[in-house]
């Protein structure tokens, strides 16, 4: 393998967990007059929404911003070891591994939100939650392809020591 390989692999397992902050930071729901707040900023002061929470209460019942702390602080957390693992360990199979389990536990837990999944509000807004649903679904990929290509890299080497070993043997 060439020495830009491994540079190019260690971008692409960072690039899910980046997007997903970067998403974070696009409007999430539109409560009508006010201006579009961000995932993030209606997460962590939501006392400034109060328009964004009465209209997915309208849509949800008992909806508060608490109900979200799942969805964003696992996976925040999650994917900041993801990208710290990635650097210190760069490409290797257990990276990878890490950051499929990453996408799925991603996958799950937005799935399971309420009001971050398909619904009657995602007509008002919510593209922010489904680019993170991209972005976990991105890493589930990219890490299945990493690691089929691994076992295939390995099932390769190994159909070629059993021939050498038959060729010594003979």
């Amino acid at each position: 393998m060439d020495s830009k390989s491994p540079a190019l692999r260690v971008l692409i397992f960072i690039a899910a967990p980046v997007l997903y902050f970067a998403f974070q930071f696009l409007p999430y729901y539109h409560a009508g007059g006010g201006p579009l707040p961000s995932l993030a900023g209606y997460f962590w002061s939501p006392e400034t929404n109060e328009q964004t929470t009465a209209f997915l209460a309208l849509f949800y019942a008992d909806f508060r911003a608490n109900d979200l702390i799942t969805a964003l602080l696992g996976t925040q957390f999650t994917a900041v070891a993801i990208i710290i693992m990635t650097l210190i360990l760069k490409d290797r199979g257990v990276t990878a591994a890490a950051l499929g389990c990453w996408g799925v536990f991603g996958l799950v837990v937005f799935l399971s939100t309420r009001s971050l999944t398909f619904s009657p509000v995602l007509v008002y807004g919510g593209i922010a939650s489904l680019l993170m649903l991209f972005t976990f679904l991105c890493a589930v990929v990219i890490a299945s392809m990493y690691l089929i290509s691994l076992i295939l890299n390995f099932r390769k080497n190994l159909l070629i020591l059993k021939a050498e070993n038959s060729s010594q043997a003979s």
